[in-house]
């Protein structure tokens, strides 16, 4: 028999609390009690006493960062039941001004997870903090196969970038470059070439040009950000030669379309 006592309770609760750590009203009951209080219950390991099907009730009101604090800290069998958990967050998405503060193992625990990822970096953000979270999220995308869609911003897209996305290139139907400044359009369209089952690519106009048939072949979307102040190439030509192709060029408040509309699913970023 256990005891619980959050200093609120009643007699009565109180001598509820003694039943069975496994009945019904235990289960309801732990639902309801703050992150902390649940935290340090946790930490006594009192609930491994709880069945799979409590604790997926519990950890269903957890953030991800809650969740983290307890993945790897506690047992096992809470961890597969945070895994669980996991596929809440597979649309994933943060800035480099407040990154997660996971640990390696957690990083690439939710990185098999991902379905999507936006992060915005920053150009003063160092990109070794960046590269380093990324590494790790993608070791687990890789293992899993689920991402799909991979957006990056407002940063000088180096080689280590393409270096460490190389390895999950194959799964992305979507890659969102359009706010960042591509270094090397050689390396550029090696992970374009090994990103076999792309169907949308959004870039910077002065960026489309280094973009070769093959690619544009495969594509069914071309998102094209136009920058202030250079000059745009003839939109119109490479619709006529891809007239399967949706085009869209945004620039200031307008956006320009080319071609068909897209059916079906139109990507995670907008």
């Amino acid at each position: 028999m256990i005891h619980f006592n959050f200093g609120a309770a009643s007699a009565t609760q109180t001598r509820r609390h003694t039943a069975d750590i496994n009945n019904t009203y235990t289960c309801i009951r732990i639902k309801q009690l703050t992150f902390y209080r649940l935290l340090l219950f946790t930490m006594d390991s009192s609930l491994l006493i709880l069945n799979g099907d409590c604790l997926d009730n519990v950890f269903q009101f957890f953030s991800l960062d809650e969740l983290m604090v307890i993945f790897g800290e506690v047992h096992p069998f809470i961890d597969d039941a945070i895994h669980r958990q996991l596929h809440r967050f597979r649309d994933f998405e943060f800035s480099m001004r407040f990154p997660p503060q996971y640990n390696e193992e957690q990083l690439k625990t939710l990185g098999g997870h991902l379905r999507s990822l936006n992060v915005n970096v920053g150009y003063s953000t160092r990109s070794v903090d960046v590269l380093k979270l990324l590494h790790q999220l993608f070791i687990g995308a890789k293992e899993s196969g689920r991402l799909q869609a991979l957006k990056i911003q407002h940063t000088n897209f180096t080689n280590p970038y393409m270096t460490i996305i190389m390895p999950v290139a194959s799964t992305l139907r979507e890659l969102d470059l359009g706010r960042c400044d591509i270094e090397d359009y050689n390396q550029l369209m090696l992970l374009l070439q090994s990103a076999t089952n792309l169907e949308i690519l959004a870039l910077y106009n002065k960026d489309i040009a280094c973009l070769d048939e093959s690619v544009l072949n495969r594509l069914r979307s071309l998102k094209i950000n136009w920058l202030v102040g250079t000059a745009m190439f003839d939109v119109s030509e490479i619709s006529r030669k891809h007239p399967l192709l949706s085009i869209k060029v945004y620039h200031f408040d307008n956006v320009d379309v080319y071609g068909p509309p897209l059916i079906g699913k139109t990507g995670y970023f907008h």
